[in-house]
């Protein structure tokens, strides 16, 4: 029986079409709005929180593919699929497309931005669930998944969520003549940011996580927006505004440190008990 659908066609169309559905929706969600989240032409908002989401797009699809007992070439190229499929499209731009002559550095800039970035994040994925040397005890036992990244992407999928709803609200004539727009993204997105770690660490803890688990499950949010804004920093496509250490200073506590500290208020109250033995106990009682 051939198993090339299962082993690579199928998980190569779950991450093209994760992927590009992911990306669709945030862009239909948050329509393009001005500084500051609009940055040299890019709607920074939605590609932020598209490639957040990409590792665990990259992970489930290493885990489809894997299941299927496809081998370690296959499994790569069906988690890299769109990132190829859409280095394939520049190529042929480049070659095929071009009536003017080319301008090297805003190719170079949309390659990165759409095919480099996203395969690092798919390959990302990847690599942090198949972490074990042996893929089929990690298959076996699928406890890391229950204790981490099913709670991490619910808490990720929570943040973004709110994010994506306040900054909706946010576009509302009302809200823009009077200059608090912004406010209405952030203060919002913050004040329930606590429900969102609350919800990881729980879900985490009930699936028998250590506290070290639910930590992370919960704060997972922070942890993807820090690792993805040094990964743009670093890239050049984010640029602080001169001078550039106080804009910084500026945006680290308000990008980074407050939403940290109020997934960690809702991460806490999970921390101190072992969750998994509640249900027993209570059947114990009831016997």
């Amino acid at each position: 029986m051939n198993r090339r659908p299962q082993q690579f066609w199928i998980p190569a169309a779950l991450s093209l079409g994760t992927s590009m559905g992911a990306l669709m929706l945030l862009q239909k969600l948050i329509a393009p709005l001005h500084a500051p989240w609009k940055h040299a032409g890019v709607p920074v908002l939605p590609y932020l929180l598209w490639t957040m989401s990409l590792p665990m797009i990259g992970a489930v699809t290493a885990y489809v593919s894997a299941r299927a007992g496809s081998s370690t070439i296959s499994r790569l190229v069906a988690v890299l699929f769109p990132a190829i499929l859409m280095l394939a499209i520049w190529l042929f731009m480049l070659a095929f497309a071009a009536r003017r002559p080319v301008q090297w550095s805003n190719f170079f800039f949309g390659l990165t931005l759409w095919a480099l970035i996203p395969g690092a994040c798919l390959v990302l994925g990847n690599h942090l669930f198949f972490h074990s040397r042996n893929a089929h005890k990690v298959l076996a036992n699928n406890a890391r998944l229950k204790r981490f990244w099913l709670p991490a992407l619910i808490s990720l999928c929570l943040s973004l969520g709110i994010l994506a709803l306040s900054s909706l609200v946010a576009q509302n004539s009302y809200f823009l003549a009077r200059g608090w727009s912004n406010q209405v993204v952030y203060l919002p997105w913050l004040a329930l940011s606590p429900l969102c770690g609350a919800a990881g660490a729980y879900l985490s803890g009930r699936a028998g996580g250590r506290p070290s688990m639910r930590l992370l499950a919960g704060l997972f949010p922070g942890i993807a927006m820090f690792s993805l804004g040094i990964a743009l920093v670093l890239t050049g496509m984010v640029v602080f505004v001169p001078p550039h250490f106080s804009s910084m200073w500026r945006a680290c506590p308000a990008s980074i440190i407050l939403p940290s500290l109020a997934l960690l208020l809702g991460v806490l109250p999970f921390l101190g008990k072992n969750m998994s033995e509640v249900p027993k106990t209570q059947s114990s009682a009831l016997q």
